[in-house]
């Protein structure tokens, strides 16, 4: 689970404290298909929105809630207000978020194949519903219709992203049977680097590395959210946010509270924790530890080989994921070396089956325009053809496995209602053969067949916890094969009639087989991090064994010499706090009770919530003019609403503007009426051509319709769409009388199509490996008898690799033509240092850059700043080149890429340039420019 609480604005009092370094909105702006029939369900304390097909799951999850409410906010002693919840029940990635402006939560309920401990849906309900009462708690005071945006922005300026995600974890926990604290593959990323010598700094473990394998902020946030709990209290935290609440402007506030209440601040809260999980930790290590890895290829960085596998050939097979590649399947032969065989899309668990010359995998898909409507497909690949095949289409369909003999894929599908299925594809159409029912409220994951291919094994989820299901197929036989618990079983396969999959009795992820006729299960490995994705090839057990820098290739002999699982685990780091929590007892809401009733979404188009001080919502404050907007969206992300007012100071005038976006269906529609302040320039006759400046005001209507449509395939993203726009102005109130000065300039036409393919990039990869983007515009006013002109344009961009890995080279080409009325307008990028020397009309421009990274610091300017990565630039730019081949510039720069206020987002970027003009008629030759910008 990779929840993330949005953070999305930071207002006028955060700009004044922190001079400019803000958050910004980061909204998730996707829609769900038009085709979808929302219904409603409303209590007293939410409004549950869900498509009609889930009405059973969000009837099911409704009886919950009350429960679930009480646990996420009982120890905080507030009583949430009431929220929306929005089930998307057509998006499959497994997420979910809280939101102010406006105030929601949605949930992605679809159960996948990812490994869990408990039902999906209710600890995600658990989760969300935590922040919700964190908000209440710090700034429920600040309400709709004009203080959302600013309760949500001194949220995000108040509570660290580790406290606020690591306290809902430990919520999670000690709130059920499950949660992640309970995981032994939770902790295990930070257990393998203090065992293993590698300690890093607080800001590393909080802000992330590109270098080094650190666990997310989710993590170190849960242990020193529980050391706090397990110190000082089930209720600290709400001594801590009641210690911030009514002073959200004091500077350094949360450490603050935390000191106050627990007489240290969090760096030293840091160490505290860190030492006490390495002395619990070394207390169950293993000194008798054999490592059984097999040899790959040495890397500086952190590099996993997921799910080994040998071929016909035994050519061993595996999924390689690093920071410095995307994923990719590769062949490793017997003197370790590696050879790609085929790149992976994106998914959302790793996973892939080899069965002889062909691989089969699931791809995370989505609609070309509603975000919101994802899927699951399969994709088939030949290794000795090297034809690569999506049998299936708008599917959702999990972790597909071959038949070891037939032309058939097992599959599990999960319907648009939630319900589960075991369901048998055509390897060659992707046709479904044969779907088997699964007992209604069960989940399975990970079906494997047998060497015979009469029986699979697959994991069974329910609200009873986690099993093991068996299916024979002659017979359709479903049988469970141990009791109920809460173990997080992994990758199930038969040997023979025997079961080995991965659990966690003891404390620790190892493979375990289940002899026949037993429900006792017997460990096979005994790793020292954890041991998973097993695989059994004559008699040898090959395996990922877990170290500080990866999942690695290990393999051992299968003999009897195996140990009895323990059935008790080993303690819990939140131990001390289940001991403190005695209220467990659930409330349920009567079914017959709940009334489902159609949800209109034209009538929830209005819904104000806050007023802001930018008009785009702090995505950029380039050009920034200080004003005032009172904002609108539906939970839906369907319609949106701006009333505003901007005063510029350069100018000294006011604009006031109304603007509607509307996005439920294909095109998205947005309207825009301003009237305007403006300042223009004159030539005066009477005065031998003097310029003269005047001052004159406008009413300016606009309308603009867009198609912006993407799509992934394999490991390829391709954006494309088509935009058009018109205007209506009528000028007035000119401060000096002209000739021939247009007063209205009705209805001028732009269009614009482009097209963009590029390859999903690395986490280290600072561009496209490869990348081809064209962009055409077209302007010009058909309607105009005083005015003419057109302007045509079209845009190139092209990304090619670097001379070494992670490096990248960007080509632009750009041309225009324009006459009359859009003559000295520009719609190409210009050359750097443009507006340094005296230019003739541009017809078109090239650039070449050469972007490389330097090194990863992971350094630390005290709570400050935090440098990751630093980045080199080489550039030249030309202009006509149809004219002069010889550049107009060229130059060098630098960047870094930091943190800073030890805050998870923005990821900001400062860069320097140093530009030398290549032109005689330079004020300068050599122009310094710096620049910061950020992203979500």
């Amino acid at each position: 689970m990779n929840k993330n609480l949005i953070i999305k604005t930071l207002t006028a009092s955060v700009l004044i404290l922190y001079t400019g370094i803000s958050f910004g909105q980061i909204i998730d702006n996707d829609q769900a298909h038009p085709y979808i029939k929302w219904r409603q369900i409303e209590t007293e304390n939410y409004r549950l929105l869900f498509p009609e097909t889930f009405t059973f799951t969000a009837k099911k999850l409704v009886q919950q809630l009350p429960t679930l409410r009480k646990y996420s906010s009982q120890d905080l002693a507030i009583s949430p207000r009431k929220i929306t919840l929005v089930l998307q029940g057509n998006h499959v990635s497994q997420n979910g978020y809280v939101q102010l402006a406006p105030r929601k939560s949605e949930f992605y309920p679809v159960p996948s194949s990812t490994a869990d401990n408990q039902e999906w849906l209710p600890n995600l309900a658990l989760h969300e519903l935590r922040h919700v009462a964190q908000f209440d708690k710090l700034t429920g005071r600040l309400k709709a219709p004009f203080f959302e945006q600013l309760a949500l922005a001194l949220y995000g300026l108040n509570l660290p992203a580790w406290y606020f995600e690591g306290d809902a974890v430990q919520v999670e926990t000690i709130y059920s049977d499950g949660g992640r604290g309970r995981l032994p593959s939770w902790e295990m990323p930070l257990r393998a680097n203090l065992l293993s010598g590698e300690n890093y700094a607080f800001n590393k473990y909080v802000l992330g590395s590109f270098k080094d394998n650190v666990p997310s902020h989710y993590t170190i946030g849960f242990f020193m959210n529980s050391y706090i709990t397990n110190h000082f209290g089930l209720n600290s935290h709400e001594k801590i946010m009641d210690n911030m609440h009514n002073k959200l402007l004091r500077p350094f506030n949360f450490q603050r509270a935390v000191k106050h209440v627990t007489g240290a601040k969090p760096p030293l809260i840091y160490k505290q924790t860190i030492a006490e999980l390495t002395g619990i930790w070394k207390e169950t290590d293993l000194n008798n530890y054999i490592k059984n890895e097999i040899k790959t290829e040495k890397s500086k960085f952190p590099s996993d080989y997921l799910l080994p596998q040998i071929d016909s050939k035994h050519d061993l097979y595996t999924l390689k994921s690093s920071p410095q590649a995307v994923n990719k399947i590769i062949r490793i032969d017997s003197a370790g070396k590696e050879t790609e065989v085929v790149k992976t899309g994106i998914q959302i668990t790793p996973y892939f089956h080899l069965r002889g010359n062909e691989i089969v995998w699931d791809e995370y898909r989505k609609d070309a325009r509603f975000g919101k409507q994802t899927y699951s497909v399969v994709t088939l690949y030949n290794i000795d053809t090297k034809q690569l095949k999506t049998i299936t289409k708008n599917t959702r369909y999990y972790a597909p496995a071959l038949h070891p003999t037939q032309a058939l894929i097992a599959v599990v599908e999960v319907d648009l209602a939630g319900k589960s299925y075991l369901v048998f594809l055509d390897s060659d159409s992707g046709k479904v053969v044969e779907r088997i029912d699964i007992p209604e409220g069960m989940h399975i994951q990970q079906p494997k067949f047998n060497e015979s291919g009469n029986k699979i094994v697959a994991i069974a989820v329910s609200k009873q916890g986690t099993n093991l299901l068996t299916i024979d197929l002659q017979t359709k036989t479903q049988m469970l094969q141990m009791a109920w618990g809460n173990q997080e079983l992994e990758r199930p396969f038969f040997v023979g009639d025997e079961l080995f999959f991965k659990a966690h009795y003891d404390g620790r992820d190892n493979i375990y087989r289940l002899p026949t006729n037993t429900k006792t299960p017997v460990k096979v490995t005994d790793a020292r991090f954890g041991a998973f994705n097993g695989n059994v090839v004559d008699d040898k057990l090959l395996y990922n064994d877990y170290q500080y820098n990866g999942y690695k290739l290990a393999q051992q002999p299968i003999t009897s010499s195996t140990k009895q699982a323990m059935q008790t685990a080993s303690r819990l780091f939140v131990a001390p706090t289940l001991d403190q929590v005695s209220d467990r007892d659930s409330i349920f809401t009567d079914d017959s009770t709940l009334l489902v009733k159609p949800y209109s979404l034209n009538k929830h188009m209005l819904n104000f919530h806050s007023l802001s001080i930018s008009s785009t919502n702090f995505e950029s404050f380039d050009n920034y003019i200080p004003g005032l907007f009172w904002l609108s969206n539906d939970v839906l992300n369907t319609t949106q609403v701006r009333l505003g007012y901007e005063y510029d100071p350069d100018i000294a005038k006011s604009i006031y503007s109304a603007e509607v976006s509307y996005k439920r269906f294909l095109p998205v529609f947005t309207a825009r009426y301003a009237n305007r302040g403006l300042v223009g320039n004159a030539v005066s006759s009477a005065q031998q051509n003097q310029i003269v400046m005047f001052d004159y005001r406008d009413h300016q209507a606009t309308f603009e319709v867009s198609v912006p449509l993407s799509i992934y395939r394999q490991n390829t993203v391709y954006s494309y769409g088509a935009n058009f726009g018109t205007s209506y102005t009528k000028r007035y109130d000119l401060s000096i009388a002209l000739r021939n000065f247009n007063e209205t300039i009705a209805f001028p036409l732009n269009y614009q199509v482009y097209f963009n393919k590029n390859s999903m990039r690395s986490r280290m990869d600072l561009a496209p490996r490869w990348g081809q983007n064209l962009s055409v515009t077209y302007r010009h006013l058909p309607f105009e008898n005083q005015l003419n002109g057109s302007i045509f344009s079209i845009r190139t961009n092209f990304y090619l690799p670097g001379l070494l890995l992670n490096h990248s080279l960007q080509l632009r080409f750009a041309a225009q033509e324009s006459n009359g009325r859009y003559q000295g307008s520009y719609d190409i990028p210009m050359v750097s240092g443009w507006g340094n020397f005296q230019s003739a009309i541009v017809k078109n421009t090239a650039m070449a850059t050469y972007r490389m990274p330097l090194f990863y610091p992971d350094w630390s300017i005290g709570s400050l700043a935090y440098i990751k990565r630093f980045q080199g630039l080489l550039f030249s730019d030309f202009q006509n080149v149809h004219r002069q081949a010889a550049p107009k510039s060229f130059g060098v720069g630098i960047s870094a890429d930091l943190n800073v206020f030890r805050y998870v987002l923005p990821d900001i970027n400062i860069a320097a340039r140093l530009t030398y003009i290549n032109d005689v008629s330079a004020s300068r030759l050599l122009v310094p420019t710096f620049g910061m910008s950020y992203a979500y």
